[in-house]
């Protein structure tokens, strides 16, 4: 009886340390998910802000983070990711990049997976690599034939960040105007309230004209 006891205790060791290496987060910003801890390789999904993440671990140098999105699994940038309790370069564990491991556990049948597609990055140091523009063959004078898997992938991978950038972009300006447009309302009412308390104290008790109401500082917000 003992010892069926001892063995259910080890397996319940076992599976509770899987769960102790994940922590809950949620993206502090749109960010893609590629296939490898760096933005030349393969884009495989993408989390908006407050999307909810799964977190395992960083690399060693906290710049990318392996983690689990609403439609992906993959590795997202260390600055878009919030972890809900605790700082994400202390909690989390660390990592070290395997592409074989990785992308068999993650990525097994997808057409990109395959030897060639894996030689070209088996060698890719994250971080600190040629650009893919360097990596990938092919690249010069257009050639007959359907494009190879390296080629497609770089242009598969230079659009696909090209729009991310172009909606971070948007995003950033669209937060930036509205900022603006919150600061205006809140100016406008701030003199508002200092002309209506000014004419409190007008000893005749009949308030000046302003010129500008409220409502006309709640506008500055939607303009």
């Amino acid at each position: 009886m003992q010892r069926r006891l001892s063995w259910s205790v080890v397996v319940l060791m076992a599976a509770a340390v899987p769960a102790a290496a994940q922590h809950a987060g949620h993206a502090s910003s749109l960010a893609g998910l590629r296939a490898g801890p760096g933005e030349e390789y393969r884009r495989v999904g993408e989390a908006s802000a407050g999307n909810a993440l799964t977190v395992y671990g960083c690399l060693k140098n906290g710049r990318w983070c392996d983690v689990r999105a609403p439609d992906a699994r993959g590795w997202m940038p260390a600055q878009a990711i919030a972890l809900e309790r605790g700082d994400l370069s202390r909690v989390v564990p660390k990592l070290e990049f395997s592409l074989d491991a990785y992308w068999d556990a993650h990525y097994r049948g997808r057409e990109w997976t395959v030897e060639s597609e894996r030689a070209l990055w088996r060698d890719h140091s994250p971080g600190n690599s040629p650009a893919l523009e360097v990596l990938a063959p092919g690249e010069g004078l257009p050639q007959a034939g359907d494009p190879s898997i390296a080629r497609r992938v770089k242009q598969e991978t230079r659009v696909n960040t090209e729009r991310t950038n172009r909606e971070r972009a948007e995003i950033d300006a669209a937060r930036s105007l509205q900022f603006k447009r919150d600061q205006a309302r809140t100016a406008c009412r701030s003199r508002q309230r200092a002309q209506e308390q000014s004419a409190a104290r007008d000893a005749k008790g009949q308030p000046a004209s302003s010129g500008t109401s409220m409502e006309d500082c709640d506008r500055l917000r939607d303009e």
